[in-house]
């Protein structure tokens, strides 16, 4: 099989894939992918401290009425005139009033503790904030200048592409499938030589007797390895 045309295919091709893997590389691109990412992980974690926060408070609101209840109950036994109880009721009294007492400390310490917790998720939630912030800054910033340097190789990529398209015309259609689709999974270089008589020249397996000579024979072959397509020449 003549492979010349789809050998100078490849070496056009080879152009059009080094820029296409520059712009896979870009610094600008991996930054913008990075701070991307990095918002959206802030404006999940916002939202989560936001619903926090929001329980926490409604945790405060809950145990505030609570104080409110004991501080009424113990207003009503302070009132009560103790000259015009008994021994009995007085005592009862007075273990009431220790008990309104535990229970106003108890809900004060929790109460201060709630505040602390309130105030660290607060606190929390607008670093959270400003980190979101700023990659969303530092992303508009990289996409702009990545948009930028898209946009000025774009020529260089339409002249390969339509260079590609021309010499498409005269290579066999199944070799030329072949190709694209090994291609397409960013396999380059996808034709590669018969190294030293017995290799393949992409993954320098060694291959068996019987396909060095079906690929002598047929001039190309599927390496069984890589996947790339490995061809014969008498040069």
């Amino acid at each position: 099989m003549d492979i010349t045309k789809i050998l100078e295919y490849q070496k056009l091709d080879s152009e059009l894939f080094k820029l296409e893997k520059a712009l896979r590389d870009n610094p600008n691109k991996k930054t913008a992918s990075e701070m991307s990412n990095n918002a959206k992980v802030a404006q999940q974690r916002s939202v989560g401290l936001e619903k926090k926060a929001g329980e926490l408070l409604a945790e405060v609101d809950t145990i505030k009425k609570q104080f409110q209840i004991q501080t009424d109950k113990m207003a009503q036994v302070m009132a009560k005139n103790v000259d015009a109880m008994s021994k009995e009721e007085v005592e009862l009294m007075l273990s009431l009033k220790d008990k309104l007492f535990q229970n106003l400390n108890i809900l004060d310490k929790n109460l201060t503790k709630l505040a602390e917790n309130v105030n660290a998720v607060l606190a929390d939630f607008n670093k959270t904030i400003k980190t979101y912030n700023l990659a969303k800054e530092k992303f508009t910033q990289s996409k702009a200048a990545y948009d930028k340097d898209v946009e000025a190789v774009e020529p260089k990529k339409v002249e390969f592409e339509k260079g590609l398209l021309k010499l498409e015309k005269g290579i066999d259609a199944d070799l030329m499938e072949k190709y694209k689709k090994r291609r397409g999974d960013n396999l380059f270089p996808v034709l590669v030589p018969l190294k030293g008589g017995r290799s393949c020249g992409g993954c320098h397996m060694e291959l068996p007797a019987a396909e060095v000579a079906k690929l002598r024979a047929n001039g190309i072959l599927s390496c069984e390895h890589c996947r790339r397509i490995i061809y014969y020449s008498e040069d």
